[in-house]
C-alpha cells in the first residue's frame, strides 16, 4: 500500500531530507492517476497499518493529522490521526519525491499548489472578529475612554496573509534553511531543493490547474536564496506593499555575490563578496547578523563580518546592519527601511491605522513563522 504526503505533512518530510537530495528520485516521470483505493492509503484504519509498518517519526512526521493525498473523496475516512485530500487529476510529471518503495512526498512546488487551492472557512473568521470587537468596546467601556476603535477586514487580511504563508514555504524551500522537525531544530546551509523558476515553470506546465493564479501572486512576493528564517522576515517585512503590512521598499536581492577581482588587496575571501540583502541599482547593502553564526563561531565570525562590510564600503555601498532583535521589533524595522529609503533618495510615509494593524499582523506571522 502505498501513502502520499501532502501540504504541511508533505513541508515537514522534504525539510528531514538530508543534503543529498539526489538520490531521492521525482515521480512520476509522466502525468498519471494516483493508485486506485486499495493501493493508496484512504482511511483511518489503513493509515494505523501503514503507521505500524512504516515508522513516519523517520520521515519527519510529528503532530497529527498526518496529511495525505487520496483518490477520490468515497475512498476516505475522517478521523484524528490522518487528514485525506482529495486529488482525483493526474499528478503532475515529477510532482512528488519518492522516500521509499511506499512513502511519496509532494515536492515544494506541488505543495504549492495544494496550499494555493485551499479556501478559508469564513465562519470563523466573522466569530473571531466579532469577539475582538466586543472584547475591546467592553474595555474601551470599562476604562471610560471615547476613543473610535479601527477596524481591520478580516476577509482582505486572510487573503493576504495566505499568500504570504505561500510565499515562505516557496522561499524556505529556494532557499539555504529548514525549520524544524521532529527529527532536527532549524538547519542552515542547506542545498535548495527548487528555485522560484522551478517553481514558475512548474505552474506554467500546469496552467489548468485550481489555485495558479493565487500560486504566481505568492511567488512574486517571494525570494531565491535566504539564508536563515529571520532573512527571509526581514526581506519580506521591508518589501512587501504597505497593504500587506510591510514597507513597501523596493524588493532587494538575497545572497547575491558581488565580483571582487579589483578588490583582491583588500579582500581574500573569494571572488564574489556576498552581502545578504543588496539593492545593486542603489548601491545599497544590509548585512544581518546572526545570533546563532555568531555564538558558534565566535571572535572570527565578528572579525570577518568587519571587513566584509568594509570591502562592500570600499565598493561603494552604504552598508547598513540588522539584528534579531531589527526584525522582531515594528518600530526598529521601521527605523532600518527609513535608513534605506533616505539612501534611496525616498522616504516611508507614516502608516494609516489600518496599516498600523496590518503591520502588527504582518509583524506576528512572520515571527511565528
Amino acid at each position: 500500500m502505498y501513502a502520499f504526503l501532502s501540504h504541511s505533512s508533505a513541508c515537514d518530510a522534504l525539510r528531514a531530507l538530508d543534503k543529498d537530495v539526489s538520490r531521492f528520485s521525482r515521480w512520476p516521470n509522466r502525468p498519471r492517476k494516483l493508485p486506485r483505493y486499495g493501493d493508496c492509503v484512504s482511511t483511518q484504519r489503513a493509515f494505523h497499518e501503514y503507521a505500524r509498518e512504516v515508522d513516519l517519526k523517520a520521515y519527519g512526521m510529528s503532530d497529527n493529522p498526518v496529511h495525505l493525498l487520496v483518490p477520490s473523496a468515497s475512498s476516505r475516512s475522517r478521523g484524528k490521526s490522518a487528514t485525506f485530500h482529495v486529488w482525483s487529476r493526474d499528478l503532475p510529471a515529477h510532482s512528488l519525491y519518492r522516500l521509499s518503495d511506499t512513502l511519496f512526498a509532494s515536492a515544494p512546488e506541488f505543495v504549492l499548489f495544494q496550499m494555493a487551492a485551499q479556501n478559508f472557512k469564513s465562519e470563523p473568521l466573522i466569530d473571531d472578529f466579532v469577539k475582538k470587537g466586543q472584547d475591546e468596546r467592553e474595555f474601551l467601556k470599562r476604562i471610560g475612554s471615547d476613543e473610535k476603535l479601527v477596524y481591520d477586514d478580516p476577509f482582505s487580511w486572510e487573503r493576504k496573509s495566505r499568500l504570504i504563508s505561500m510565499a515562505l514555504v516557496a522561499m524556505e524551500f529556494a532557499g539555504y534553511y529548514r525549520l524544524p522537525t521532529a527529527l532536527h531544530d532549524t538547519r542552515y546551509q542547506q542545498k535548495p531543493l527548487v528555485t522560484l523558476e522551478n517553481q514558475y515553470a512548474f505552474l506554467g506546465a500546469n496552467p489548468n490547474l485550481y489555485g495558479v493564479s493565487r500560486a504566481r501572486k505568492a511567488l512574486e512576493l517571494a525570494f531565491d536564496r535566504s539564508a536563515s528564517p529571520m532573512e527571509s522576515a526581514l526581506a519580506l517585512m521591508l518589501s512587501l506593499p504597505v497593504e500587506f503590512g510591510g514597507f513597501g521598499l523596493p524588493k532587494p536581492e538575497l545572497n547575491k555575490g558581488i565580483p571582487t577581482k579589483q578588490f583582491e588587496s583588500m579582500w581574500d575571501g573569494g571572488p564574489v563578496i556576498t552581502p545578504d540583502l543588496q539593492w545593486e541599482d542603489h548601491k545599497i547593502a544590509v548585512e544581518y547578523e546572526s545570533d546563532e553564526f555568531h555564538n558558534r563561531l565566535g571572535a572570527s565570525k565578528a572579525d570577518s563580518d568587519a571587513v566584509r562590510a568594509n570591502v562592500l564600503t570600499a565598493m561603494g555601498y552604504a552598508v547598513f546592519r540588522a539584528t534579531k532583535g531589527t526584525a522582531q521589533s515594528i518600530s526598529n524595522t521601521m527605523r532600518l527601511a527609513r535608513q534605506v529609503a533616505q539612501a534611496m533618495g525616498g522616504a516611508v510615509a507614516d502608516p494609516s491605522e489600518v496599516e498600523t494593524i496590518r503591520r502588527q499582523k504582518l509583524q506576528s506571522l512572520l515571527m511565528s513563522s
